[in-house]
């Protein structure tokens, strides 16, 4: 199993589902493919070419690659279970109020939800809000908090580009401290 990178004030929280199994038994975030780092960096989120094996540890355990040093973070709505195929993968009632409870304690500049199926069930069902691909503004009430819905890195329609393009924009909302 992996653990999150969750620590106070974090510039950018990445949400995944949950832990695939490759990433779990390896035991780095997004280990399995590539996509994920590389749109990172053609975005400019991080400033090189990392390898998949050991960029959870640099990207979200330190600053050093990351554009203007700025810290990120990773956790999953559902962290307990490691599973490849999102169909099998059932989010809780519980597994949304732990999210909530995170961001809140946590209090990320921006969260990034990186799967249709964490927006579905945090946003749409446990929020009762509705977005779209890109940036979603602040969902939760006494919550600075900016979200932003990116779609999954790989194995989905969305081209990469349109990844990119949203990663882009929120390196700009950072940099610019539009929040």
């Amino acid at each position: 199993m992996i653990y999150p990178f969750l620590r106070r004030n974090l510039d950018i929280l990445f949400v995944g589902l949950n832990p695939a199994n490759t990433s779990s038994k390896k035991g780095h975030y997004f280990s399995t493919n590539q996509s994920f780092w590389n749109q990172l960096y053609e975005s400019g989120l991080i400033k090189e070419h990392i390898d998949k094996d050991v960029a959870d540890n640099v990207v979200f355990g330190s600053s050093s690659i990351n554009h203007h040093n700025y810290e990120y973070g990773i956790t999953d709505l559902v962290n307990y279970l490691a599973e490849s195929n999102s169909s099998i993968v059932k989010p809780t009632l519980k597994n949304c109020i732990r999210l909530q409870e995170d961001i809140m304690l946590y209090k990320p500049r921006i969260v990034v939800l990186l799967h249709s199926k964490v927006v579905k069930c945090f946003v749409n069902e446990y929020l009762k809000k509705n977005i779209t691909k890109g940036y979603a503004g602040k969902l939760l009430d006494n919550c600075n908090t900016v979200f932003y819905y990116v779609p999954f890195p790989h194995g989905n329609s969305i081209c990469t580009n349109i990844k990119v393009a949203i990663y882009a924009d929120i390196k700009k909302t950072l940099d610019n401290d539009t929040l």
